[in-house]
């Protein structure tokens, strides 16, 4: 008979860690950043959670709902009358820096899933990471951050290497793909004539061609504004289009060459000079190349033939 219960009771708690992880799964219609790291995910995690917070405290003042965690502000007044107590300012300063961090993180990890600004889903490839967001913009924010790292070129993170704002995730078939993607391009490509090229990304998924999706995103654009052309090198607008599994994932992003494909650390380690140097070896049309940085992020298992498009 306990024989019999503890298998019960395995599968029991089985499938209801099952439910609880398909809360952290990709969904269509949700909107955030994604994420990519060489390893230790949990520590790209915390860089990512810091860097968003903190410029997202800038931009639209402190999440009010961490004031209503009173564990947090009760342990933040216990964890001060201890900090009083020390001798050294320097130490003082550095304690209340991880106090502050740590209850900071507790607070918003206390929050309801749905009403927390930032929560990391699970997209069932490593290295890749998506956190969504309850921001209507992400572009915003992504922006923000990296014009700073680009001004001070003073490095925020250790383990995040690249940030992606993601605007529109859908189911990853052509049809829905281009209803999401017309929507989002209108924003960006309807008004004035701009610069583009396309850039596509698989993870985990051969169902989609690269072509049929490049040629159909780019008749798009160009029927949105005839004057809008592709631009092999520096183009104004890039448009991201990251397949992970069922899922396709779409954004676009304004000087993506120029803020080295929004990779956080090349962005802090390249000085403004090399930028043209490194820029002609990339191509419109062209499936995002695999670098040190970027290597585990590539499937392994993915052949991709790539085919460089020369109209300009």
């Amino acid at each position: 008979m306990s024989v019999q219960k503890r298998k019960k009771n395995y599968f029991h708690n089985s499938s209801y860690n099952q439910k609880k992880r398909k809360q952290f799964s990709l969904e269509s219609g949700m909107k955030g950043f994604l994420c990519t790291c060489n390893f230790s995910e949990k520590e790209c995690v915390r860089d990512a959670y810091k860097l968003l917070n903190e410029f997202a405290d800038e931009i639209y003042g402190p999440d009010i709902r961490k004031d209503n965690d009173g564990e947090g502000k009760e342990e933040s007044e216990k964890n001060d009358s201890v900090n009083k107590t020390k001798d050294s300012d320097n130490e003082d300063d550095i304690s209340d820096s991880l106090n502050k961090e740590i209850n900071k993180l507790k607070a918003e990890y206390s929050k309801p899933i749905n009403a927390r600004r930032f929560q990391v889903v699970d997209t069932g490839v490593k290295n890749v990471i998506f956190i969504r967001s309850t921001l209507t913009n992400p572009l915003e924010l992504v922006t923000k951050i990296i014009t700073e790292l680009n001004n001070t070129k003073q490095q925020r993170t250790r383990f995040l290497l690249r940030l992606l704002p993601i605007e529109i995730i859908c189911k990853a078939n052509m049809n829905d793909i281009k209803s999401k993607a017309d929507a989002m391009l209108e924003k960006y490509f309807a008004q004035e004539p701009k610069t583009f090229s396309i850039i596509f990304n698989r993870h985990s998924n051969s169902n989609i061609h690269r072509n049929e999706v490049i040629e159909d995103l780019a008749e798009i654009i160009n029927k949105k504004n005839p004057g809008n052309k592709t631009d092999l090198k520096n183009p104004e607008l890039a448009v991201i289009v990251e397949l992970i599994r069922g899922f396709c994932l779409m954004s676009v992003a304004p000087n993506y060459y120029k803020f080295k494909k929004y990779n956080l650390l090349e962005i802090c380690n390249t000085k403004e000079s090399t930028n043209d140097t490194s820029q002609k070896k990339d191509a419109c049309f062209e499936e995002k190349k695999e670098t040190d940085s970027d290597k585990t992020n590539i499937d392994e298992h993915s052949t991709i033939e790539i085919v460089h498009n020369d109209k300009e």
